[in-house]
């Protein structure tokens, strides 16, 4: 890919049963802190994880950031790794309310679609650059039924470079072993290095 891009880099806010969400601060304090790269664009945004915003997202996506590929980032409350998801499922939990209190009204995204979207930026080298932080990281085939599912599932539906990336929630006391957040917050400049350098390449 040749030429000036533009990277959106994505974290949502907290939502039931999260209700402080660690991608928020990561977001923000990337927004402040993110080295600058000399050949692409770095714009950052917090998105909001309710089921009727979808629309407003992939809106923002193609139409005012214009992103020429997009990282998102979400929680996995359960998860103790960083886990780069390699795919997105045609599926959706109907149990689980979102930010709102309102919940999907089917069990798949979209019923004319494929079975599963699979991620567009290249997930090996992303997980290879977040390893460089000490963090565990591995690729997962299982990104839920959640927004974080449906919000990659839209995304790679445009057709531009994507990926989602689930961070643990931040450990509670000495002996929990998720990461704590320099580290993973080192995981994800070493990601978002990497996603410049494969858009230059």
């Amino acid at each position: 890919m040749t030429g000036r891009k533009t990277i959106l880099v994505t974290g949502f806010s907290g939502f039931p049963g999260v209700p402080v969400n660690p991608t928020e601060r990561l977001i923000k304090d990337l927004a402040r802190r993110f080295p600058r790269s000399s050949s692409n664009a770095f714009v950052f945004a917090v998105l909001t994880p309710a089921w009727d915003a979808r629309e407003m997202t992939t809106r923002m996506i193609a139409e005012e950031v214009k992103a020429d590929a997009v990282v998102h980032f979400g929680v996995d409350g359960k998860g103790r790794t960083i886990r780069i998801e390699t795919r997105a499922a045609n599926r959706a939990t109907r149990c689980r309310p979102d930010t709102a209190g309102q919940r999907f009204a089917s069990a798949c995204l979209d019923p004319k679609g494929p079975k599963s979207r699979s991620s567009t930026l290249s997930v090996r080298r992303l997980a290879a650059a977040a390893r460089r932080s000490g963090a565990a990281v591995e690729l997962s085939r299982d990104a839920g039924t959640y927004l974080c599912n449906a919000t990659l599932w839209d995304t790679l539906g445009l057709g531009i470079p994507a990926v989602f990336v689930h961070v643990p929630a931040l450990p509670r006391g000495r002996n929990d072993p998720r990461p704590g957040y320099p580290r993973i917050e080192a995981a994800t400049i070493h990601i978002l290095r990497e996603t410049d350098r494969i858009l230059r390449s």
